[in-house]
């Protein structure tokens, strides 16, 4: 069966979460994604938890790639590199900017030994501006983006910062570069041109905090402070606490009506809704406002998600099978394409396709087991 990026070469230098994430959806989808390490491996293999041995970050954010080991800061290492480079479409990377460049690999070189070749430099801050060389992770894009505050001023406007659960940070702006990234082939496969594609930590959190900055730019308020103001006439939105559990309900317009025919209240208030619930199960919350339709939820830890009839319905846990970890469940790939089905197979083993991507480059048996002596590949 066909792939959506069947035929499309990817050569992966990134590492931990923002750059695997970026190539692990491409691979998904059908690119070829050769995942080049340091012969010691990249951090993200020693990440806990461990499956025998295999990190389970590491298994689900490189699946369904091919796994080799290059020794970049040798010239022989990049000497293959420039090779594999000849049959390649796209290079991702996510090193601190200027890395690339004292390895003899950054866009400017790669572009003069591949015209059409497409570059995504993921970075925290981009290729320009006053912050371009300084570090960043996930944390640093969220907190000068305006998430932090944002999260915690739902809670509290004067209390502290809260980080958003999960490293949207990284995954956030590795979604974009998937968006930029198939833009890029798109204008490639038309004209020829290959070019570079600048995606930054702290650009991606800004745009995605679109609704409230633009009400900010428009009306000189911060988020908390339009919160404050609105008018709630008419609308019950929030979480509320049941006899074992939460529940989320967002009501407005019409199913404000309904939801007072399921309480029996006037229901002037959030509180009166509370009260309604607080004594009620989670489940009985829930299925009294579906059959009114009413949007409603219960709010799972991760264990309830897993068990969810809706979750398991559309095959969003899935079983792979690892070489050495063997099965382990992992999330699915979210998106359902009729005719070419996305993929979920099995994270590579350190250099477990070495032999084979370097036969096809033409060495022989006896320059392979040179090359693993010299320490250019495991």
């Amino acid at each position: 069966m066909s792939r959506l990026l069947e035929g499309v070469r990817v050569l992966d230098l990134s590492h931990v979460y923002y750059g695997p994430f970026t190539t692990m959806i491409l691979a998904s989808m059908g690119a070829e994604v050769i995942k080049i390490e340091p012969p010691w491996g990249e951090m993200s293999r020693f990440y806990p938890p461990l499956v025998n041995g295999e990190s389970s970050p590491f298994m689900y954010l490189n699946r369904c790639k091919k796994g080799m080991t290059l020794n970049l800061k040798s010239e022989e290492g990049k000497r293959i590199f420039y090779e594999i480079l000849e049959k390649a479409d796209l290079v991702v990377e996510n090193f601190k900017r200027g890395t690339m460049e004292k390895l003899g690999l950054g866009y400017e070189e790669l572009r003069k030994r591949k015209p059409d070749i497409i570059y995504a430099a993921l970075s925290g801050f981009g290729v320009d501006g006053p912050y371009r060389d300084r570090p960043s992770f996930a944390p640093v894009a969220e907190a000068m983006s305006g998430w932090m505050r944002l999260t915690g001023d739902l809670v509290d406007p004067e209390g502290p910062p809260l980080r958003p659960a999960e490293w949207h940070g990284d995954l956030d702006p590795a979604v974009w570069a998937v968006v930029g990234i198939l833009a890029a082939l798109r204008h490639r496969d038309r004209t020829g041109e290959g070019q570079l594609v600048d995606v930054a930590q702290l650009d991606i959190m800004i745009a995605m905090t679109g609704i409230p900055l633009s009400n900010y730019l428009v009306e000189g308020k911060l988020a908390w402070e339009i919160w404050r103001d609105r008018p709630t006439a008419g609308i019950l939105f929030g979480f509320f606490k049941a006899s074992d559990g939460y529940v989320y309900v967002a009501a407005e317009g019409g199913q404000v009506e309904r939801l007072k025919e399921v309480t029996g209240s006037d229901l002037e208030s959030n509180e009166d809704l509370q009260r309604w619930i607080k004594d009620k199960e989670v489940r009985g919350v829930v299925d009294a406002l579906v059959g009114a339709n009413v949007p409603v939820a219960p709010v799972y830890q991760l264990d309830g998600v897993v068990e969810d009839p809706q979750v398991k319905a559309r095959g969003m846990i899935v079983e792979v099978e690892h070489p050495r970890a063997g099965r382990v469940r992992q999330p699915n790939f979210p998106i359902r394409f009729s005719r070419t089905p996305a993929a979920a197979d099995a994270a590579p083993m350190l250099g477990q396709h070495n032999e084979e991507i370097l036969s096809e480059l033409g060495y022989g048996a006896e320059e392979i087991k040179a090359l693993r002596k010299k320490g250019v590949i495991t």
